[in-house]
């Protein structure tokens, strides 16, 4: 019934839908394999320690019904969980236990990092204000993410009475933090560091090398989540010397618009490899000149996934693309990638479906990511 509702009421046109038999765009055939990696003992033990860690908090939360009351605190968990898969550095040096925090410049540092764990967690990340997407997110004292607006007038309405919608502690406009724009915080821990490899790093460069062999000339997209990450992969292919770009959300507008006519030329000496941001690559950009594209790291929504993919799979392709996705054998991201698959099902069984069920399901999906 809710097919034939919405079949009714929409107009859906996808790269593959066709008329009278035929395609309504032709475009080179696009190809997705999934290249399982193997951690090394060293770091499967750490990830192992910290999946233990994580499955026994996680499921004191579930036992006591508070999973959505410290949200934050659970994506926390599964972001060190991806970051382990990634690579080692990518994980804080500093303690995730907030009464650990002694001063208010690192109170401000521990709440910056919780809001980037929310955000990463995926688009469909809600207000619980609004119930709706997050817009100028904010996070409190008790680590509760929100729009601005709509916290901003929960304040204002309470008065000197405010208190948090989801945990009710006391919260003021001057103690919520925003984000910084993307960028500012990865770098600093990054430089300073000695390089080591990962077993993913690894895995990417081997592919990197073989296709050099094949074709010189054959362009690649690297995209990952943590803009740190795409830091650390500067290093490996600066010393294979391939030529490269970076395209994140902390440059300049004329500065990306400089990187993509760099990447798109046709010139010998122009880059091969550009490093991307998944969320900055989402949406706005014309990336035909590569058709290889290496997705690092599993996201929360298949979608903006896909959005990425398709910077290289439009109009203008000439080559057929090939994209591999790296994901590290026995852990998170492989549940992952099952969830991945539920929601693609979901969404080509009723599309356009409601959101009625959404808090059950989350619940759920953590359940599933940790095997609990």
């Amino acid at each position: 019934n809710l097919q034939n509702l919405v079949r009714c009421i929409t107009l859906r046109r996808t790269k593959n839908s066709e008329i009278k038999g035929h395609r309504m765009v032709s475009l080179p055939e696009k190809t997705v394999f999934v290249e399982q990696v193997e951690l090394s003992q060293q770091e499967r033990e750490e990830y192992e320690l910290a999946r233990n860690e994580g499955r026994r908090t996680i499921g004191r939360y579930v036992a006591e019904g508070s999973v959505l009351k410290n949200y934050a605190d659970v994506l926390a968990i599964l972001m060190r969980l991806r970051q382990h898969c990634c690579h080692g550095d990518l994980l804080p040096k500093t303690s995730s236990d907030l009464g650990s925090v002694a001063t208010p410049a690192e109170l401000r540092e521990h709440l910056i990092e919780k809001l980037r764990l929310v955000l990463a967690s995926g688009s469909d990340e809600e207000c619980s204000v609004c119930l709706d997407s997050l817009v100028l997110p904010v996070i409190t004292h008790c680590a509760h993410v929100f729009c601005r607006p709509c916290i901003a007038q929960v304040i204002n309405n309470e008065q000197d009475k405010a208190r948090c919608p989801l945990c009710r502690s006391e919260i003021k406009t001057s103690e919520l933090v925003e984000f910084p724009p993307e960028g500012m915080e990865e770098e600093k821990n990054v430089s300073s560091e000695r390089w080591r490899t990962s077993s993913k790093v690894q895995a990417l460069m081997d592919n990197l090398l073989r296709l050099q062999a094949e074709d010189s000339n054959i362009k690649c997209l690297v995209v990952s989540q943590f803009t740190r990450f795409l830091t650390i992969l500067e290093t490996p292919l600066r010393q294979h010397g391939f030529r490269f770009v970076r395209f994140d959300g902390s440059m300049s507008q004329q500065k990306r618009t400089h990187v993509i006519q760099e990447f798109q030329s046709s010139a010998a000496d122009s880059p091969t490899i550009m490093l991307l941001s998944l969320k900055a690559g989402g949406v706005g950009l014309n990336l035909t000149a590569a058709s290889r594209v290496f997705l690092m790291d599993p996201a929360w929504n298949p979608a903006t996934e896909e959005q990425c993919i398709d910077r290289c799979h439009r109009l203008g392709q000439n080559r057929k693309v090939v994209v591999t996705k790296f994901i590290v054998k026995n852990s998170v991201e492989e549940n992952m990638v099952k969830i991945q698959r539920k929601k693609q099902d979901l969404l080509e069984k009723a599309f356009g479906s409601t959101n009625t069920n959404k808090k059950p399901s989350r619940i759920d999906d953590i359940r599933a990511l940790l095997e609990l």
